[in-house]
């Protein structure tokens, strides 16, 4: 027999959407399971770090996840949408960013629908998350899916 018969096929979107349904039914039963994402190889892992801010987040072509410890800006300007403005100041108030050393810190990781809203979330400002997120050879995300 060939190897084609020996391995299992398996369709990832599939898996994808089965181990969502596993995480979601058990952090509602108390339990929190490690995100996989987190677990991807660090090339895939992309970075924004201006204005000092130091940020970590990886994006599967349909969300963008910002990463547990990202540091984010403690600026809100003026061009942040207020849909943005009231999240952070949601995050801070139930704990998930917290102000540690005068930094803003993210005590879990958070997922947005797309990389400009988590980069404008990460930066209290307006941002194209398409360049601002960058690999870590430099290459914006623009360049990595589109």
């Amino acid at each position: 027999a060939s190897d084609v018969y020996k391995r299992q096929e398996y369709d990832l979107a599939a898996v994808e959407e089965i181990y969502d349904e596993i995480q979601f039914i058990m952090a509602t039963q108390g339990y929190k399971l490690d995100d996989a994402k987190t677990t991807l190889n660090e090339a895939e892992i992309l970075h924004t770090t201006r204005n000092g801010i130091e940020a970590f987040g990886v994006y599967d072509g349909e969300r963008f996840e910002v990463l547990e410890g990202s540091r984010i800006g403690r600026t809100e300007y003026k061009s942040l949408s207020p849909a943005i403005a009231r999240q952070r100041r949601s995050a801070l108030k139930n704990g998930d960013v917290t102000d540690v050393n005068s930094e803003y810190v993210l005590n879990k990781s958070m997922s947005f629908s797309s990389p400009s809203s988590a980069a404008m979330f990460v930066l209290g400002a307006s941002a194209n998350g398409w360049a601002e997120w960058k690999s870590k050879d430099g290459k914006t995300l623009d360049k990595l899916f589109r």
